[in-house]
């Protein structure tokens, strides 16, 4: 009669010696795989558009902002240039342009024919994923098509701000961002964001979008910006809040 434990005997290290040499395989793979999903910085010199969505609740007072901001970074050169049109409830639209240069120590403030210059203190933040954040997980944006894009999720907790805490999502290949969503839950003043990235190029194709206003802004010098966490609306605040980390 045919014994089965023995023909388990038989097999079981010639199944251990096909199965090992394979799970050592998909170990180093998934280590691999997993070496790479951590938190990036962005490349030093990129541009893009960013679509904006958020809710807002102020007082009581349920509110929406919807538009574009336009970015121009580059890390190398110390510069940061942001376009804000947005259009918010009972505010209207909304026009804002600033220029950061952390070289020379100075922030210009553009809105209509009205243009502020103020002091920056410290040096430039660096668009990057803070240290702490959650890798959440992998996915293909734009399906399962060789033409998808392989991006990485992080879960990120802002420090220093109440109870707030983001998804933000970008390219496995050079931190492209992608999107984000950030949540912000206090009291006085909760909102919901949602922010799409689009048309991101890496370098900056004109340079001019750093250059001050002429004729010059009027002299703010007593007003110190110690973060670019003042101008515009709570959107144009999280936007330059989004990759902050200093090295």
């Amino acid at each position: 009669s045919l014994n089965l434990s023995d023909n388990n005997r038989y097999f079981q290290p010639i199944i251990s010696r096909s199965i090992m040499p394979v799970l050592a395989v998909l170990l180093a793979a998934l280590l691999g795989l997993c070496a790479g999903q951590k938190p990036c910085c962005t490349p030093d010199q990129w541009e893009g558009t960013i679509q904006e969505l958020q809710g807002f609740l102020v007082d009581d007072k349920l509110g929406l902002v919807d538009g574009t901001v336009k970015v121009s970074y580059d890390y190398t050169k110390k510069k940061i240039a942001l376009t804000e049109n947005l259009n918010e409830t009972g505010t209207g639209m909304i026009k804002l342009t600033v220029i950061q240069d952390y070289d020379k120590g100075f922030q210009y403030a553009i809105q209509d024919s009205q243009c502020r210059k103020t002091v920056l203190m410290g040096p430039m933040k660096r668009f990057c994923l803070p240290d702490n954040s959650t890798h959440l997980g992998s996915f293909t944006y734009g399906g399962m098509t060789s033409g998808g894009l392989e991006c990485d999720s992080f879960m990120e907790t802002f420090a220093g701000v109440n109870n707030t805490y983001s998804i933000t999502d970008v390219t496995r290949d050079g931190c492209i961002p992608v999107s984000k969503v950030e949540v912000n839950l206090m009291r006085e003043h909760s909102t919901i964001t949602s922010e799409l990235f689009t048309d991101v190029t890496t370098g900056i194709k004109d340079p001019s979008v750093f250059t001050p206003p002429v004729p010059p802004c009027s002299n703010s010098d007593k007003v110190k910006v110690e973060d670019a966490t003042e101008p515009g609306s709570d959107f144009f605040k999280s936007v330059l809040r989004s990759f902050e980390q200093f090295v």
